[in-house]
């Protein structure tokens, strides 16, 4: 069996927006084939299309100050 193994070199993906807050990236269909030919599971790769994401998101929903951090 000559099965293919998945690459090292990370998703790939164009950046179409950036206002430094949110950014907006693109998944061609070239690059949802390309990801599953390198054998990511479907479920694991993003689908072709646009996405928006907020940067610092975590950080914003879990604030949380210094001092009230546990230690552990």
């Amino acid at each position: 069996m000559n099965k293919k193994q998945p690459t090292d070199e990370g998703f790939a993906f164009a950046v179409a927006e950036d206002n430094g807050k949110d950014v907006v990236i693109e998944v061609s269909e070239a690059e949802y084939r390309r990801e599953r030919a390198a054998g990511i599971e479907d479920d694991a790769s993003l689908k072709p299309g646009r996405y928006r994401l907020r940067r610092g998101g975590f950080q914003a929903r879990h604030s949380q100050k210094p001092e009230e951090r546990k230690r552990a």
